[in-house]
């Protein structure tokens, strides 16, 4: 019995070293792709459910096409851009991959000028890449205020479950982009 375990193991064991050899992209990169959405409450989803904001619905599309993510949420309601940059290396944790980064609206709303809202962000977005971190900019108007189906009708304008399904269709083109298929 035990020269029979032994004799499966040793076959097992071969097998996977065979497949290793045979497809090594594949063996390197068995780790998740862990991604990190940084923002306002683009992000975080004011008034929809957790599962129905940007980051979930993200991930949720990704495994679909076949990519093994973690998607994590660290979008805070009434973020400016100044507070992000100060909070960025504890929002987004060493082991990050690709960093998304949608912030600016509130600074807009603000009165802050659009040159110094993009010089922030664009900041954000240098620090990111420095420490070996993928960056995906989305601009700080989410291009649906236009279209009340896809609102909560809040005065802010904030994203429905349909909006957001809306951004995911329109971004996760460039997040596969980033990330190669793995």
């Amino acid at each position: 019995m035990r020269l029979q375990t032994l004799v499966i193991r040793c076959t097992a064991s071969a097998a996977f070293l065979f497949i290793a050899l045979l497809y090594p992209s594949q063996a390197v990169n068995a780790a998740p792709i862990n991604i990190v959405v940084i923002g306002d409450s683009n992000v975080a989803g004011k008034g929809v459910l957790s599962s129905e904001n940007y980051p979930s619905k993200l991930e949720r599309a990704l495994r679909a096409k076949g990519y093994d993510v973690h998607v994590a949420n660290k979008g805070i309601n009434g973020d400016l851009v100044p507070i992000l940059l100060s909070r960025l290396n504890s929002a987004v944790p060493s082991g990050t991959d690709l960093a998304i980064v949608w912030i600016g609206i509130n600074d807009l709303r603000a009165g802050v000028p659009p040159a110094e809202v993009e010089r922030g962000r664009q900041a954000i977005a240098a620090r990111l890449r420095a420490r070996g971190i993928k960056v995906l900019m989305l601009g700080p108007r989410h291009g649906l205020a236009g279209h009340p189906q896809y609102l909560t009708g809040d005065r802010q304008k904030h994203l429905n479950a349909a909006g957001y399904d809306v951004i995911v269709a329109r971004t996760i083109g460039r997040v596969q982009a980033l990330i190669g298929r793995r």
